[in-house]
């Protein structure tokens, strides 16, 4: 009886079992030929701790029990952008990291997370990850289902107190491709929410002192806030010490993507990559921080405090305004560069980890110096580059020509056909080609670069070689991988830049977001005009003084203004509602008067809309066969064949269109002339200011910050176009350099490029008047025959 109630029971089980496996084999189904399915991406919101492994991981399914999550202030996150693609079969990029001496000796780990192409060959690529210049893995890119998570443990003491290198890199080949047209399809994408230092959580978002501030670090999408607590803000006398606090903070942190808002309310927590600043008298702020220190209410104070929820704030208190106002100068004025203190390099770190140096004139700068190193090559597409500062006063767009003496190499196996090229900002700038069958090597091969691309500010330079081979043309299995290199560029290549024209120009929207022009090195305060002391004006004018302060290297000097039309000829900063602006100022800075009521609204942008698209359908009715038509033909003809406008055929430029934006704009700067033309004014406007918060905090993302220009530019209300940039057509010269000859010949030069018809007609007087002179001469000796 027990041996039947054994087998019963050991049958019951068995089914039991193969009952259970049916039911897993339906959750999770394989199809016929054996592949797994997609894998299934776990959020980044519930991510796992995972053990300190060098083995990657990829979620492919929700684990059975999830961990506490880590806590978001204990991540110091790496990358200032919303993505990182590196393309190409070779690709790096480098980022400073600032940590405190705590931060620095805590951290023990780096995690990363990428994704890659399917086309990238694993055994053959290579994504490294250096910090500090000290290797800290080399593995194989692998990434095509998703995004693959990586936790690297650090050694002791790699990190250090200050700034650090963080250099992801990648060497890349497609699993069957040889063409140079398939060098594009390489990709490997790096996520900036899930790449990050982890530091223990007691350390992770610790600020003790006013230096620590630089340490502010990033949040998940690549931005930095400062929130500003001010609980009386629609005080004036707020105004100056919120404006000049802001400049401070952001010439401490110099993140690229920095904003700044301006509350009346303490919040409840603060997330990664944000400080909460608090802004008042000790009677304001009393009721906010209960650990507010009793000295604040005899004297200037600026300190970090504890906060209710166990946070740190930076406050910084006084008795009275006047008081607050020493200690925000006692807070900038470490960080703040005295005028008549030049600047040889431009601080803007974000771009390669490194200062940018700035080329006043005549130079010679290494490779090595730029931080280009000797690379090997062994693939079709090779890119580098380097990054050099332009002073605002640049003037030799039209006719200047830096020279680049190339050292390099090349195999006998490369062909002609091949090429080098080169690129300024993005723009090809010269082309040379490769000709020779049997290699060779460039000694300080001159290539000559336009400059017509350059711009006042960071300017990008790269260096693209193009490699073609017989053995790509056959691409037999395995040839994409072959280690041999093919090409070489040494660091001791050289960019030697020309003694070029030095005259600012006015308005130069391309100059105030690369050097900060012209309120960077101004004596007399700046007037600025706020055309209301609430949380979106004082937020987006804090903003904004914050990216010129970081641009022009230091704090400017601000007079607040309560009504635009005291300014008079200063120099002068507006932000406000379109409908707040004075018609005065609307029309030097060439907006239209009737944009004050029509822009933003509903009706009235759409009828504009409709107005503006029949006006172009006519148009293009009335330009077919006539005689408008043919000189439209004939302007398009020029500028495709020879480069040239119409309007460079004008004796006298003309006057700026005025600005009338359309239902697709939501924010805009333009900048003009004050009435007298002794001032610059610079104008922040949009519909509402909800409107112009948002725009400005747009503008403020490091990479629509370069795209600023000419003498206006609208931002769409999305902020996903490119800005909308007019150009200037009449431009106003503002001497800055020493008057001489040299100087005055090269900036002719380039004035005589730009105005074709005026050359020509100062070309033929001149030959008249030797004509004449000549006859003169020769009736005078006798030989007039």
């Amino acid at each position: 009886m027990a041996y039947r109630t054994t087998a019963a029971s050991l049958g019951l089980a068995l089914v039991l079992s193969a009952s259970a496996v049916f039911a897993q084999e339906q959750a999770t189904p394989f199809d016929m030929s054996g592949e797994r399915g997609p894998a299934v991406e776990k959020p980044a919101a519930v991510e796992e701790e995972k053990p300190a492994t060098e083995t990657p991981v990829t979620q492919t399914g929700e684990p059975e029990k999830k961990a506490a999550t880590a806590d978001p202030a204990a991540r110091r996150y790496i990358i200032p952008a919303e993505t990182l693609l590196l393309e190409g079969e070779v690709a790096s990029r480098s980022f400073p990291v600032f940590l405190t001496k705590e931060q620095a000796a805590g951290a023990d780990a780096i995690s990363i997370g990428y994704s890659s192409a399917v086309v990238v060959a694993p055994e053959a690529s290579k994504f490294t990850v250096v910090i500090n210049d000290v290797p800290v893995k080399e593995m194989p890119v692998q990434s095509p289902e998703g995004t693959t998570d990586m936790r690297l443990p650090l050694p002791p003491g790699l990190l250090r107190p200050g700034v650090n290198r963080v250099t992801f890199s990648v060497a890349q080949r497609h699993r069957t491709d040889c063409t140079i047209q398939s060098t594009y399809d390489l990709w490997t994408a790096v996520d900036p929410a899930r790449t990050f230092l982890t530091l223990p959580a007691e350390k992770g978002g610790a600020l003790l002192t006013t230096d620590d501030i630089a340490a502010v670090g990033l949040g998940p999408t690549g931005r930095t806030k400062f929130r500003m607590v001010v609980p009386e803000m629609g005080q004036p006398a707020a105004t100056n010490a919120l404006m000049r606090l802001s400049q401070g903070l952001a010439l401490m942190a110099k993140m690229p993507n920095q904003t700044f808002e301006i509350v009346n309310a303490l919040p409840e927590k603060a997330e990664a990559g944000e400080l909460t600043v608090l802004v008042g008298t000790a009677g304001d702020l009393s009721p906010l921080l209960p650990a507010l220190p009793a000295s604040a209410q005899t004297a200037a104070l600026a300190t970090f405090v504890d906060a209710p929820g166990g946070r740190k704030v930076f406050v910084l208190s006084g008795p009275s305004w006047p008081s607050i106002e020493g200690a925000v100068e006692g807070v900038v004025s470490p960080v703040d560069r005295p005028l008549g203190v030049t600047r040889e390099a431009l601080s803007v770190r974000q771009r390669n980890a490194a200062e940018m140096p700035l080329v006043m004139g005549e130079a010679a700068l290494t490779f090595s110096s730029l931080g280009v190193p000797t690379s090997e090559f062994s693939g079709r597409r090779f890119r580098t580059g380097f990054d050099i500062g332009i002073p605002s006063d640049f003037y030799a767009d039209a006719y200047g020509e830096a020279t680049l003496m190339l050292d390099a190499a090349y195999s006998s196996e490369v062909l002609p056909g091949s090429h080098i090229d080169i690129y300024v900002n993005g723009n090809i700038a010269s082309t040379v080609p490769i000709t020779n069958r049997d290699g060779g090597i460039f000694r300080h091969l001159p290539i000559r670069v336009t400059m017509r691309h350059f711009r006042p500010g960071p300017n990008r330079i790269d260096v693209e070689t193009i490699l073609r081979t017989q053995a790509d043309a056959v691409c037999a299995p395995g040839a994409s991988a072959l280690p041999e290199p093919r090409f070489a560029l040494f660091d001791t290549s050289e960019l030697r830049m020309p003694r070029f024209a030095r005259m600012a120009q006015l308005p130069n929207l391309d100059a105030l977001s690369g050097t900060g022009f012209p309120y960077n090195g101004l004596t007399d305060p700046i007037a600025l005009y706020l055309d209301r002391l609430d949380s979106d004006t004082l937020s987006a004018g804090a903003t904004f003084l914050g990216k010129v302060a970081v641009a022009s290297g230091r704090a400017l000097q601000i007079r607040p203004e309560a009504s635009a039309l005291a300014i008079g000829e200063r120099n002068a900063i507006l932000v406000g509602t379109i409908s707040q602006l004075p018609p005065l100022v609307l029309a030097q800075t060439h907006i239209a008067g009737e944009s004050a009521s029509s822009w933003g609204a509903a009706a009235g942008g759409g009828q504009q809309r409709a107005t503006q698209d029949a006006f172009s359908e006519w148009q293009s009715r009335v330009r077919t066969g006539s005689w408008r038509g043919q000189i439209t033909a004939f302007e398009e003809w020029l500028h495709r064949t020879f480069d040239i406008s119409l309007s460079s055929l004008r004796l006298l430029p003309g006057p700026e269109q005025e600005i009338l934006p359309d239902a697709r704009a939501g924010f805009l700067v333009a900048q003009g002339d004050s009435p007298e033309e002794t001032g610059a004014w610079t104008v922040l406007a949009a519909p509402t200011g909800d409107a112009l918060r948002a725009g400005m905090d747009g503008l403020a993302q490091e990479a629509r910050w370069q795209q600023l220009g000419g003498y206006a530019s609208l931002a769409s209300k999305d902020g996903k176009l490119p800005l909308d940039v007019r150009p200037v057509n009449r431009a106003r010269f503002v001497a800055t350099q020493p008057w001489t000859f040299s100087n005055m010949r090269l900036v002719a030069a380039n004035w005589l490029s730009l105005n074709i018809l005026a050359y020509a007609v100062a070309f033929c007087g001149l030959s008249i008047l030797l004509g004449i002179t000549t006859s003169a001469l020769l009736h005078r000796f006798g030989r007039g025959s």
